[in-house]
């Protein structure tokens, strides 16, 4: 962060006004957006197994193999079927998640169509 601050100042200092408003741009977009989801609350949520039940096995299967587990059906369980989910207190509409979005996507074409248009100082 103090990388980006550092380069943005010093594009100022340059009179490359392209670069340093991009610069900007992306400081400001990242933090509104890395502030947003964190003010999710992170769940998780896992099935409770019947009482007494024997011990546990599953089978996860990805491209070029598999893994076997065994043990507690509780820990198994978790892994194979536990689920976690982000939850906002602005559920179901989730509007600032989407302005977030849009704001990271107009920075993107803008970093893309503008930071051309800039000294090639800024440009590194």
């Amino acid at each position: 962060m103090a990388v980006s601050w550092g380069t943005c100042a010093v594009c100022a200092i340059f009179g490359d006004w392209w670069c340093f408003s991009m610069i900007l741009l992306g400081i400001v977009a990242n933090g509104l957006a890395c502030f947003v989801i964190g003010s999710g609350t992170f769940t998780f949520v896992r099935p409770k197994s019947a009482v007494g039940a024997p011990p546990g096995d599953g089978l996860l299967v990805i491209d070029k193999g598999m893994v076997v587990l065994r043990g507690d059906e509780d820990a198994v369980n978790t892994i194979t079927r536990g689920r976690f989910s982000l939850r906002y207190s602005n559920e179901p509409e989730y509007h600032s998640v989407g302005l977030c979005s849009m704001l990271l996507t107009v920075q993107f074409l803008a970093q893309l169509l503008l930071i051309p248009q800039g000294t090639l100082f800024g440009q590194f």
